[in-house]
């Protein structure tokens, strides 16, 4: 198993109280596990972030990469507004003077290489692999759906794969998540920390077959929810209740991170 880096939980809670400065959506639960993630390679490979926002999980995978080694991480993000999911920019046409004003402040500007486009446009050109795909972009299942078979191909053996806001009443992560990634033999271990579903990619399907029982039961519990989220643009009185009562069963609490790093090594 690997091992945390030296004074690990200081440096996350440090990380945690920086990060607060940024504008976004991560809860501290989530913040953690991103940078538990970063700090310990499951993999060869490179971290690349689709949908940046503000800064705010780009700023704590660049900090938290650094404990790694990693010279840099990748982010994508066009930086507007095209997709109803998108978070209210509240008449500002680009959230780019802020992602540039929050990456300069907390000194990692240097350590991120941005690009500027759609995901589905850099994934055109992209050939290096990854040991951490972060997929947090237009959440409709076009969008995802984008995201996820544009890079997955260039998955390293036992990546990371982690989608924000499967639990959210969005119905792009979790119809990727149930059919491309639990449904699937290429994935192992996987779970929930808050609203990221996250899972290991396994080029040997007989290393992922291991997890069957644990992805079908978990793909169950999923699958409850779809009816009312997928044709549905928004939940109202006793549906959303309901709605929010079987998403509570979804086993979804902080990770121990070194429960997790038995669990994926």
């Amino acid at each position: 198993m690997k091992k945390l880096p030296e004074s690990f939980d200081s440096f996350v809670e440090n990380l945690l109280a920086e990060a607060e400065t940024v504008e976004g959506f991560l809860s501290p639960n989530e913040m953690r596990f991103l940078a538990l993630v970063a700090a310990c390679p499951t993999a060869n490979g490179d971290v690349l972030e689709i949908g940046s926002f503000k800064g705010k999980s780009t700023v704590i995978l660049a900090k938290a990469a650094q404990l790694a080694g990693d010279a840099k991480i990748y982010a994508v993000d066009p930086l507007t507004a095209p997709s109803a999911t998108d978070p209210d920019l509240r008449g500002d046409e680009s959230s780019l003077k802020d992602f540039q004003t929050n990456i300069e402040r907390h000194n990692v500007a240097d350590k991120i290489e941005f690009h500027q486009t759609f995901s589905y446009q850099l994934a055109e050109t992209w050939t290096r692999p990854l040991r951490f795909l972060w997929i947090d972009g237009d959440h409709t299942y076009k969008g995802t759906k984008l995201d996820f078979d544009g890079f997955a191909p260039h998955l390293a053996d036992g990546a990371i794969v982690a989608m924000h806001d499967v639990l959210h009443e969005f119905d792009g992560g979790i119809r990727v998540f149930m059919e491309d990634i639990l449904l699937s033999p290429n994935f192992g271990a996987s779970g929930f920390c808050g609203s990221i579903g996250w899972a290991q990619f396994r080029r040997d399907k007989q290393t992922g077959a291991r997890f069957r029982a644990e992805k079908l039961a978990l793909y169950r519990k999923l699958s409850r929810l779809i009816p009312h989220i997928v044709f549905k643009e928004n939940l109202r009185g006793w549906e959303k209740k309901i709605y929010k009562l079987k998403r509570s069963r979804v086993p979804r609490s902080a990770v121990n991170p070194n429960d997790w790093l038995k669990l994926v090594s």
